[in-house]
């Protein structure tokens, strides 16, 4: 059953971030957009999608780079019958910069805005849009428990009474963290959340940040709510892409006898060698090469044995101690 029985999000439109420059997933993120690699075999965005569209929010936009063609090429392919809007960042000024580049594009009175390189599940989504609405939040966000050493690269927020009281990015040492809790790159918006992030000052970086903007909320007595999920996954590094593969592998019941995902005109002379992994479209293995525990990404030609490892073309990523 629906978490959003009563509740009516028909109006509730979704903004996919999808301009970042991928530079902790360099190489890989050289030849494909971050948001285009695959979890087993999908690429991301559209994991994504389908988690919108099963929890009944159908106007998606996509906040793109310029000069940006392939995603448009591959929701073009996946969901011929769906008219999604494209929206160019022109400048990688933060995520708050990007925000704020589809303030004319919002007609509804809530929205949702989520990172191109993270996974939510549907009941995440419902769950973000009931807390939003029943409880008149102008910001929800989506929370998760985290260890300090992830917080260092996200945030840690203060959460009690159903209210964000605080939060601060990227938290130096363990007397800046506020809780366990971290503020996962999923939001729900009202419209004054446009009018916040002009008024925020720009960070260190000279980009305008979503999490600045809603401390900039909290100051402003906007009510801030949250909701505390265990289902999200974040793709910021080569090890992320590789670990959350071999994870939502598990579960694929179209796993061959050996326990791998192979993909469309692969060639393994050799099947027994390959195990536990998952093997692109239009890839190669050389006869008599192992392949354990690895993810190879489509086009790529294995010619030696690997093991624990993230592999596209000629870029490989190691794993040896996982």
């Amino acid at each position: 059953m629906s978490n959003l029985e009563g509740i009516d999000i028909k109006n509730i439109s979704a903004y996919i971030l999808a301009a970042g420059r991928g530079s902790r997933l360099y190489p890989f993120s050289q030849k494909l957009s971050k948001p285009l690699l695959p979890i087993i075999n999908i690429p991301i965005i559209l994991h994504s999608i389908e988690q919108l569209l099963l929890a009944g929010i159908g106007h998606i936009s996509v906040i793109i780079k310029p000069q940006e063609q392939k995603i448009q090429e591959i929701l073009r392919t996946a969901y011929p019958d769906l008219d999604f809007e494209y929206i160019i960042q022109k400048a990688p000024l933060g995520t708050g910069h990007a925000v704020l580049q589809v303030e004319k594009y919002v007609t509804s009175t809530n929205f949702i805005v989520l990172a191109g390189d993270s996974l939510f599940t549907r009941e995440t989504l419902e769950n973000l849009a009931k807390t939003h609405l029943t409880e008149k939040n102008h910001i929800t966000l989506a929370l998760e428990e985290m260890e300090f050493e992830q917080m260092q690269k996200s945030s840690t927020v203060d959460f009690h009474y159903g209210r964000v009281w605080d939060i601060l990015e990227k938290p130096q040492t363990r007397d800046d963290i506020l809780s366990n809790l971290n503020s996962a790159a999923l939001y729900l918006f009202g419209r004054d959340i446009f009018e916040v992030i002009r008024e925020t000052k720009r960070t260190h970086r000279d980009e305008y940040e979503l999490p600045s903007a809603i401390k900039k909320a909290i100051s402003q007595n906007k009510r801030v709510g949250g909701t505390i999920t265990s289902r999200i996954y974040h793709i910021s590094t080569a090890h992320d892409l590789w670990k959350i593969n071999l994870a939502f592998l598990k579960n694929i019941e179209s796993r061959d006898v050996n326990g791998n995902l192979i993909g469309t005109e692969v060639e393994i002379p050799t099947p027994g060698k390959v195990r536990n992994s998952v093997i692109g479209d239009f890839c190669s293995i050389e006869a008599g090469v192992k392949v354990e525990n690895s993810v190879i990404l489509s086009n790529s030609v294995i010619k030696q044995h690997v093991k624990n490892s993230l592999i596209l073309s000629d870029h490989v990523a190691s794993f040896m101690n996982d």
